[in-house]
C-alpha cells in the first residue's frame, strides 16, 4: 500500500470519528451486552447468544440476528474508512451503517426483554449496552465532515 494515500486517508477529521465507531462496534464483539439473574443460574448476553454462567458458560441460545446487526456496522465502518476518495459513495456507506446501528440498539433491547421473559430473570444493562449509541453519534459527526469536505471540493470547482 502507498504510504501516500495512508497519511491522506488518516489526517481527515472523519476518518477519526470512523474509527471511534469501528471501535466501539468491534469491542462488542468481545464484551458482556448484559446479564440476567434467575432462581436457575446467571446468564451472559454476547453477541452471538445467551450463555449460562453457572453451567460452565455452556451457550443456551444462539442469536443470529443480534449477530448479523453487530458484526454488519463494523464492517460497513471499515469499508467507508477506506472509500476516502469516493466521497458520496463514503457518505451513503455511513448513513446505512448509522442506520444498521440504530437497528442493533432496538434488536438490542427485543433479545434483552425476550430473553429475561423466557428464562424468568432479572436484566442488569452492561455499559456496553450504549457503544451503538455513541458509535451513531461518531458517524453523524463524520457524515457532516465528509458532507463539508464534498462542499469545499464543489466550491473549488466552481471557481476553476
Amino acid at each position: 500500500m502507498n504510504l501516500d494515500i495512508f497519511t491522506e486517508m488518516i489526517q481527515r477529521k472523519q476518518t477519526l470519528f470512523l474509527l471511534i465507531s469501528l471501535a466501539l462496534m468491534a469491542a462488542m464483539l468481545f464484551m458482556s451486552l448484559g446479564t440476567f439473574s434467575a432462581e436457575t443460574g446467571i446468564f451472559d448476553l454476547r453477541f452471538y447468544g445467551l450463555r449460562d454462567l453457572t453451567a460452565d458458560a455452556r451457550l443456551v441460545t444462539i442469536l443470529w440476528p443480534l449477530a448479523l446487526l453487530t458484526v454488519m456496522p463494523a464492517a460497513l465502518t471499515l469499508i467507508a474508512i477506506f472509500l476516502f476518495k469516493n466521497r458520496p459513495l463514503q457518505m451513503r456507506v455511513c448513513g446505512i451503517s448509522a442506520g444498521i446501528k440504530f437497528g442493533t440498539i432496538v434488536m438490542l433491547i427485543i433479545v434483552g426483554i425476550q430473553s429475561a421473559d423466557t428464562i424468568g430473570a432479572q436484566w442488569h444493562l452492561d455499559f456496553t449496552l450504549f457503544f451503538p449509541a455513541l458509535a451513531i453519534v461518531a458517524d453523524i459527526i463524520a457524515y457532516r465532515k465528509i458532507s463539508d469536505d464534498e462542499a469545499l471540493i464543489r466550491s473549488l470547482n466552481r471557481l476553476r
